[in-house]
């Protein structure tokens, strides 16, 4: 019994969790967004840009906090994002380029789109909740309420009502003259197991929706994300890049790299090929061999050079371009 209920107060508190992020998330949101837009006096845009920034550090802090508090997490408060004081040179450099502002940022515009879609979740199982509990005799009494839309000069009128009696709801939108109207036997057999599926799918998604936010928290704002992220953009930026016209002249030279002294003979035969930019079928043509031999010799080609990742596309260019005495 008291592992039910703890599951039980735990599913609660993703809800509310989920709940009260819509309302800080659109915040959140609409505050990031003026602050990236830009203004129409540029100092002054500038000045709310890098503010943003700063600002970033205690949006990290209250979400984690919030977190923390909700869904009884032990996510990590980093403090002290900047050395240097606002008003300075190093300052500006510093905020414009801290990852974990960027990441802070990016959390905000995603934790956006992510609770707008748990909410509407969370309203559809409630929904789908109703209709079952309308189904075996526990939705209430009957009901007729009358509605009126004005705009711009134009009027929708209509009546919701609901029969308890017959489990009847109906929807009638215009007058006596122009209706239309839509009714739905709450009681009937589809009714309560389309109300079931959704049940059902809104008790398993939820929690999962709370915990993938959760982990944007910890990730994002907590930091563990960070070495990552930056381990790829040090590889990004790391990467050399190679200009047509340096492998049109490695080509044109009979340009070749020493360090090949690994491959045995057909296999520099099958790279020269490669970098003539053949593919395997021609290859294995040209050298009077089968594909199926030459993939094998490619792939240990790949292996004796230690080119990893990126596909078999990449690994090819990059065995060309060793060949070539362009990268070694």
């Amino acid at each position: 019994m008291k592992r039910f209920l703890k599951a039980l107060g735990q599913r609660f508190r993703e809800v509310f969790f989920l709940l009260i992020s819509l309302p800080i998330s659109i915040l959140l949101f609409a505050v990031v967004t003026f602050g990236l837009s830009p203004g129409g006096f540029l100092p002054i845009g500038i000045l709310i840009f890098l503010l943003l920034l700063t600002v970033m550090q205690y949006v990290a802090s209250f979400e984690i906090k919030r977190t923390n508090w909700i869904l009884k997490t032990d996510f990590k408060v980093i403090d002290n994002w900047f050395s240097y004081p606002f008003f300075s040179w190093d300052g500006v450099k510093e905020r414009v380029t801290s990852l974990r502002s960027w990441m802070a940022v990016a959390y905000v515009f995603i934790a956006f789109g992510w609770t707008l879609f748990a909410t509407l979740l969370i309203g559809i199982g409630f929904l789908a909740l109703l209709v079952v509990l309308v189904a075996i005799g526990d939705g209430g009494s009957s009901f007729n309420r009358s509605f009126e839309i004005i705009d711009d000069g134009s009027t929708l009128s209509g009546v919701v009502s609901f029969n308890s009696l017959t489990d009847v709801f109906r929807l009638q939108i215009g007058d006596q003259v122009d209706d239309f109207s839509i009714s739905w036997n709450l009681d009937s057999l589809w009714v309560i197991t389309i109300a079931l599926i959704f049940l059902i799918l809104a008790i398993w998604v939820i929690p999962r929706n709370a915990r993938a936010m959760a982990q944007m928290v910890e990730g994002l704002l907590s930091g563990t994300y960070l070495s990552k992220i930056e381990d790829q953009i040090r590889s990004f930026s790391n990467r050399k890049k190679v200009s047509e016209r340096e492998v049109r002249e490695a080509m044109e030279s009979g340009s070749r790299s020493e360090n090949l002294s690994e491959l045995s003979q057909r296999e520099r035969e099958i790279l020269a090929l490669m970098a003539q930019g053949k593919t395997n079928a021609a290859i294995a043509k040209s050298l009077y061999i089968t594909e199926g031999s030459v993939e094998k010799h490619v792939s240990s080609i790949l292996s004796k050079l230690g080119i990893e990742g990126d596909g078999d596309t990449h690994r090819r260019v990059k065995a060309v371009l060793h060949y070539l005495g362009i990268e070694g």
